[in-house]
């Protein structure tokens, strides 16, 4: 896991904040800091935030290293710059449709941005990145909730919940597209190999599950993707909705109109 902060404060927030400064002297540079945070997404869209790496960051861009550390001073710096330029790329939630579509809207493209970028799940968000972007983006996900009635800490919790249901959901999404390339099995090779094998042990010894499952517990919404991808995507859509409600519940219950 890849924590942020831990880089030098000022420098992350001069970076993040002013960008990177243009020196007055000197040759044009041929460098500017949002093709090299761009550079380092796309390498660690490849390959992980563990696998990037200054001087590999250095050699996809064909410069030196020392020359990288002009604009950025190093890695954890860079990484807080990813996170936010790569907020920076979602749309604002508005609540022009109200606010459970505001709500619903922030929840689905949090989980495409970690579908394309399967790397921010390696970054805790126990410590907020600052950056301009993430601001903006929570700010607008606040005001999804104004005059509703909500406590300050409702509101607050309410978003925070959300956005904890989407980034465990987009975990499950996440390791269910990546399968088949890890394992080098598909889902239907996977469950072929073991269902038979499964039968002859469960042997109606769990009569709750066989129930459900006779009743289409298990069944997804649509068979054109994979089976653990669209279960994934279910679930998702279904936790989002329990979220959502009880949210509802909540506004409900301060007695003023939705």
């Amino acid at each position: 896991m890849e924590y942020a902060g831990r880089g030098d404060p000022a420098r992350t927030m001069a970076l993040l904040w002013d960008g990177a400064p243009v020196p007055r002297r000197g040759p044009r540079q041929r460098l500017d800091l949002p093709r090299i945070v761009d550079a380092a997404i796309a390498e660690a869209d490849r390959g992980g935030p563990a696998a990037l790496s200054m001087r590999a960051l250095a050699q996809t861009l064909g410069i030196g290293p020392a020359s990288l550390y002009t604009y950025v001073p190093g890695k954890a710096e860079l990484l807080e710059l990813m996170v936010d330029r790569v907020v920076g790329a979602q749309p604002l939630p508005t609540a022009d449709a109200g606010w459970r579509t505001g709500l619903h809207d922030l929840a689905t493209s949090d989980l495409a941005v970690y579908r394309s970028h399967p790397w921010l799940l390696q970054v805790a968000t126990s410590r907020t990145v600052f950056g301009p972007h993430v601001l903006a983006r929570y700010d607008a996900a606040l005001a999804l909730l104004d005059g509703l009635g909500l406590a300050a800490v409702e509101v607050t919790g309410c978003v925070a919940t959300v956005e904890s249901c989407t980034r465990g959901a987009a975990s499950a999404v996440v390791e269910a597209e990546q399968a088949p390339l890890r394992t080098g099995s598909s889902d239907d090779e996977w469950w072929e190999r073991r269902a038979p094998l499964l039968g002859e042990r469960m042997n109606n010894r769990f009569p709750r599950l066989a129930a459900l499952e006779e009743a289409g517990a298990f069944t997804v919404s649509d068979s054109a993707l994979p089976y653990t991808l669209q279960r994934a995507l279910d679930r998702f859509a279904f936790g989002l909705g329990l979220v959502l409600d009880a949210i509802q519940v909540r506004i409900d219950a301060t007695g003023l109109p939705a």
